[in-house]
């Protein structure tokens, strides 16, 4: 039998569970991910005409990556402050939100040049535990 690629419980053990982990990783989508993306669309000079994703071509807007910028750095005070209050982003446990996370933060590092801000201890914390897991290691 395979191993499933999440586990069940990434995505909450009960239907409150479940809703506050599709919560975050919405959350963290709209409010990290999708601005990183941006970000990278619209300053990759290989993604020239290509500034979003589809079968349509679209010019880069420059300013858009200033404002994504912005976006992402609002994103880490944002999530700075939840893991303040809690050990993972939907909670208590590891879920689907950390992945989405971890990969937006890992997208922002590499691909904006915006690491974890220095002064963002909790979300260095997090980092440090969640990029420690097995199945996060390459």
């Amino acid at each position: 039998m395979r191993k499933p690629i999440l586990s069940i419980r990434c995505w909450g053990s009960d239907a409150t569970g479940k809703a506050l982990v599709t919560m975050w990783e919405r959350r963290v989508e709209l409010d990290g991910f999708a601005p990183t993306m941006e970000g990278v669309r619209n300053a990759a000079a290989g993604l020239k005409g290509r500034a979003l994703s589809g079968p349509h071509d679209y010019d880069q807007i420059p300013g858009l990556v200033e404002r994504s910028k912005r976006r992402v750095a609002n994103f880490y005070a944002d999530l700075e402050a939840r893991l303040e209050e809690v050990p993972f982003v939907a909670g208590a446990a590891f879920s689907a939100a950390d992945i989405t996370a971890v990969v937006t933060i890992d997208f922002a590092t590499a691909a904006l040049k915006m690491p974890i801000p220095d002064d963002s201890r909790a979300v260095q914390r997090w980092y440090q535990t969640v990029a420690a897991r097995s199945s996060a290691r390459a």
